[in-house]
């Protein structure tokens, strides 16, 4: 038995991991606590034990770091960065590499709660494979001191603050991402994030966009530690310079630029194809479809509620379908009173709102009462300061009832 050991060649912490079903990037490096306040913990990936974290312990790749209702940390990260762990902060370390290669970077996962972040040389060495993820968002930086904030479902309704990414700079720049378009977040500013999958809202797709908040939330507090953390990110930069361990990169060359506002679309863009509209029935079902979507359209811009609600069945099936950062489709699904509030919010924070609709298409489904109308609608304007133009795919069903048309069923599909 012995000589059968001794042929063993796994290494100790290898073989270790493989007893506690973990992947080998768990023993991997990321940070060293420096201070510690309270209870904070982390669980390796694929292990039920937890540890108590105490100062000058490591951290390591793949771990799950969580601090209790009073617990505080800050972490000193390998690439010279910080890291302070706010109250009731939950995070994963998913990725992190700092040898000064092509497969240098860094992935974190915040679940939930806050931390603020000093970022180290890997944010710009390299650059692109430096995330930060959320549920709703991703954040990306340019050379950042920055406090991503994550509000899940039961900490909104203990808040009562709406779910989603919070991010507020403190100097240099944010920006926050999600499936349904960006925004920029310089210094002093606070960017929010809604959760999309949660959202029972449609009409207008820039309701689901991230937006700049007109103040900062009252929940960013500062942590036990913030007045250490910019001269402790100083000292480490520096020191890690000293000892020769930043990559050879050039540190003062600009910041990556902010989203370039996109203009809307030139009246002359071709518009897009649809399935061309079928009036063999004699039932004229594109000038009815004309009529009704500009009748709709009017409401909106003249922001008139009820002209807008009456234009859908009481009990209208109204569905949107927008896209997830993972690449999927989240399906929402509301009422026409909820359809009509989530339009008429989103428009209170638009500037110059314009909507189009450069290509129709409509068919008779039967007996010229029943309608089918396809529209693909681009919707343009300026939230918080920042252009934006979105298209989407709107499908509707039309009755008539009473001598009047009505959307009994809704679809809109983002493109």
């Amino acid at each position: 038995m012995r000589h059968h050991l001794r042929k063993i060649s796994i290494p100790l912490w290898a073989l270790i991991c493989l007893l506690l079903n973990l992947p080998a990037h768990a023993q991997e490096h990321f940070a060293t606590v420096f201070q510690v306040r309270g209870v904070v913990t982390a669980r390796s990936l694929g292990s039920a034990t937890t540890h108590e974290l105490k100062m000058g312990d490591a951290v390591y790749v793949g771990e799950r770091v969580q601090a209790s209702s009073t617990g505080e940390a800050v972490l000193k990260t390998d690439d010279a960065g910080v890291i302070a762990i706010r109250p009731n902060a939950i995070f994963v370390v998913e990725k992190f590499a700092a040898k000064g290669s092509a497969t240098d970077g860094q992935t974190i996962h915040i679940l939930r709660g806050a931390l603020r972040m000093i970022s180290g040389w890997l944010s710009f060495s390299s650059k692109e494979n430096y995330k930060l993820t959320t549920p709703s968002a991703t954040v990306g930086i340019r050379g950042t001191d920055h406090e991503p904030f994550v509000i899940s479902t039961e900490m909104s309704v203990d808040m009562d603050q709406p779910e989603g990414t919070y991010d507020k700079v403190v100097s240099g720049g944010t920006v926050l991402q999600s499936p349904v378009g960006e925004v920029a977040v310089d210094p002093g500013k606070v960017g929010f994030a809604p959760v999309v999958e949660k959202l029972r809202e449609r009409a207008l797709l820039t309701v689901l966009m991230p937006k700049i908040l007109d103040r900062v939330p009252a929940f960013y507090v500062p942590g036990a530690f913030d007045d250490q953390l910019e001269a402790l990110a100083r000292q480490s930069m520096d020191e890690a310079v000293k000892s020769g361990r930043v990559p050879k990169v050039n540190k003062t060359a600009a910041p990556a630029p902010s989203p370039k506002p996109v203009a809307p679309a030139p009246a002359n863009t071709p518009a897009p194809t649809l399935a061309p509209s079928t009036d063999s029935s004699g039932c004229h079902a594109r000038q009815i479809a004309d009529q009704w979507l500009a009748e709709l359209d009017g409401a909106i811009l003249v922001r008139n509620a009820n002209d807008f609600v009456q234009k859908f069945a009481q009990d209208a099936a109204i569905t949107a379908r927008v896209r997830r950062s993972d690449g999927g489709v989240a399906e929402l699904g509301f009422n026409r009173s909820e359809l009509a509030e989530s339009t008429f919010k989103a428009l209170a924070d638009l500037e110059q709102f314009s909507s189009r609709r450069p290509a129709v298409s409509a068919r008779d489904m039967g007996g010229c009462n029943k309608l089918h109308i396809e529209a693909v609608t681009i919707e343009s304007g300026v939230r918080s300061g920042q252009s934006y133009r979105l298209e989407s795919l709107e499908k509707y069903d039309l009755e008539l009832k009473g001598g009047k048309w009505i959307a009994v069923k809704a679809v809109t599909e983002q493109r």
